[in-house]
């Protein structure tokens, strides 16, 4: 039986291994093999050698900014939504990223798969009801696991594969409310909306949808919460995941303590690295506002505010960028854009691929 009582996990908690805490009952083996030397010297240095490890182990399949550009959603969005025909690689990088931050045989990376192997036979209808009610245990059970204290420094990363847009709107907004600045509940009958238990901060979702699928407003309610992330057309189909190293220790804390979902701590840490003058004067670049005319969108405060946030978690902790590590003032920019861009690709009904290639 699943307890729904998921706590809610401040920046301060911290979960200790029990593991090997005790006196060693084996001689030490002073000998450290390649991947152990190399974990040694990634371990604690911070985020800068997090994306150091993301480009080592996965930069021959997508580049930099791609992978830039997903790590830094999944800190800042309630959940990232990967577009794409099929084959593009959508899966590949969510599974890979995974396997870079917590090991590609852990339990905390979790894959929930679209019901599309239920067909459309006379019994269909009883086996898509089994595997929903199969995938939202999944999601339950490895919610309630990232929510106990011991875990507080463990990443829980979940992959909706392949997912409809009916399927994603069960899981993405019948299951979950997502709140202003972010917060996301888990929505049970019965409760009112204050009691609903709030999603553990150190649990990353990700879905992925294969295109085209028919704009809707099915489409608009989805997305409009996600940072939506298009796969061009250009990628190599069929990617795959290589044997990674084991990742090095600490790795998944240096994510979680970097990561703030905290509109005035977001400012503040901007106002620190910027300065007062180049906050108010960040905004899309003129390319970018040169298309958001054409499609007469306007830039709304709440967009900006959201792209805010993400800035902030595009820079490490000591003020170095994740996009561009030698220049504030341009990362600053190229995440302000990337944001902006993944807030309003749900609102552009087909006109994504007219959007500048860099963002």
């Amino acid at each position: 039986m699943i307890a729904y009582n998921f706590h809610t996990i401040g920046k301060d908690a911290s979960g200790q291994a029990s593991v090997g805490q005790g006196k060693l009952t084996h001689p030490v083996n002073t000998m450290t093999s390649p991947g152990s030397a190399y974990r040694a010297r990634c371990a604690g240095s911070g985020e800068q050698q997090l994306v150091a490890r993301l480009v080592h182990d996965l930069g021959s399949l997508f580049s930099r900014s791609l992978l830039v550009a997903y790590y830094v959603s999944l800190k800042t969005n309630p959940f990232v939504v990967l577009t794409g025909r099929e084959g593009a690689g959508k899966a590949a990088m969510a599974a890979g990223v995974a396997a870079s931050l917590v090991g590609q045989d852990s339990g905390q990376f979790v894959t929930i798969g679209s019901d599309s192997w239920t067909g459309h036979g006379t019994q269909s209808t009883y086996y898509r009801d089994i595997h929903t009610r199969f995938g939202i245990s999944q999601l339950l059970e490895t919610m309630h696991e990232a929510a106990v204290p011991e875990n507080a420094g463990k990443a829980y990363l979940v992959l909706l594969r392949g997912l409809t847009l009916e399927e994603l709107d069960l899981y993405l907004s019948r299951l979950l409310r997502v709140e202003p600045h972010g917060e996301r509940r888990l929505v049970l009958s019965g409760l009112p909306a204050a009691q609903h238990p709030v999603v553990p901060r150190n649990c990353f979702l990700t879905a992925t949808i294969n295109v085209p699928q028919v704009s809707s407003r099915l489409a608009d309610q989805v997305l409009r919460h996600a940072g939506q992330i298009q796969f061009s057309p250009s990628l190599a189909t069929g990617a795959v995941v290589p044997r990674l190293i084991p990742p090095p220790v600490g790795l998944q804390r240096v994510m979680l303590a970097a990561t703030t979902r905290d509109p005035g701590e977001a400012r503040a840490r901007l106002v620190a690295i910027l300065g007062r003058r180049e906050l108010r004067n960040l905004r899309p670049s003129p390319e970018l506002m040169r298309h958001l005319y054409r499609q007469h969108l306007a830039f709304e405060r709440e967009v900006r505010e959201e792209a805010l946030l993400y800035v902030a978690n595009s820079f490490d902790a000591e003020g170095r960028g994740l996009f561009e590590p030698t220049d504030p003032q341009q990362n600053a920019q190229i995440a302000f854009d990337a944001q902006v861009v993944q807030r309003i690709l749900w609102r552009l009904e087909g006109h994504s691929q007219q959007l500048p290639r860099d963002v």
